[in-house]
């Protein structure tokens, strides 16, 4: 017997993913994103910076490449907040991101996250992955547009510093060199340690992808770069996994926890 009841439509999953520079979402969370969209989930990509204070890269570039990398990643929608970069070297000039008050820039992201209707926003860990100013920006800016949108869950990006250790250098463990951000021991103290990561994504199957959306960024990832040299296992060794720490309820980002 055929039934007359209308089939139930389930709202399609949305997750939003906050990064601080063009490239941060390719190198932290391109497969994850990949995946995401495989299944038919729809995310968003903000990005809270679009060029440099220093050096010819400019915005126009910036944005390009990131377009370049969501079409291959296949994300919904880029959004570009516009911050100027607010630079590794002493005090973040005003109007620079890591500048800006919290709840001004907060304010902006949880407008989009309330328009794309986000079942999660996914931002970085509270020491930012390695110390960025810009990266310690986006773990307070996306704690509080989840706050200011009740968006129920945040995923916080993040690496395994302990795996990390034993497979050729991340482009992370370049960036804390550069801050000199060293622990006691002389071993790299970005990301955070195995114990307290929830969740590990292969991202093996969608490797190509990632790398392609790596490479997109060409004015940061040129071809000559130490990263885009690797041999395909070795890439596989250093980028095919992807880690977060969550608060709140699992979403469908938990589906593809590997740990």
């Amino acid at each position: 017997m055929t039934s007359n009841t209308p089939p139930i439509h389930q709202p399609r999953p949305s997750l939003l993913f906050f990064h601080a520079h063009p490239d941060d979402e390719a190198i932290f969370t391109g497969g994850t994103i990949a995946l995401l969209t495989d299944l038919g989930v729809g995310v968003t990509v903000v990005i809270a910076t679009d060029d440099h204070h220093v050096g010819p890269i400019g915005a126009e570039t910036r944005r390009l490449e990131a377009e370049s990398a969501a079409t291959g990643l296949k994300v919904d929608r880029l959004v570009f907040l516009g911050y100027p970069d607010s630079g590794l070297a002493g005090e973040p000039a005003p109007g620079s991101f890591a500048a800006t008050p919290t709840e001004e820039a907060a304010d902006r992201l949880a407008a989009v996250a309330r328009e794309v209707e986000a079942t999660a926003i996914v931002a970085y860990d509270s020491g930012g992955i390695y110390g960025h100013p810009d990266h310690l920006a986006v773990h307070r800016v996306g704690t509080s547009a989840a706050r200011l949108a009740e968006v129920p869950t945040v995923y916080q990006t993040t690496v395994d510093r302990e795996h990390l250790h034993f497979v050729a250098t991340h482009l992370v463990g370049r960036a804390v060199e550069s801050l000199t951000r060293s622990s006691a021991d002389g071993k790299l103290a970005g990301g955070s340690p195995t114990v307290l990561i929830d969740i590990t994504i292969d991202v093996a199957s969608v490797l190509d992808r990632k790398r392609a959306a790596m490479a997109a960024h060409i004015s940061q990832i040129p071809p000559d770069s130490e990263a885009m040299l690797l041999d395909d296992a070795t890439f596989a060794a250093v980028y095919g996994n992807e880690w977060y720490v969550r608060s709140g309820p699992p979403t469908v980002l938990d589906q593809l926890n590997t740990s």
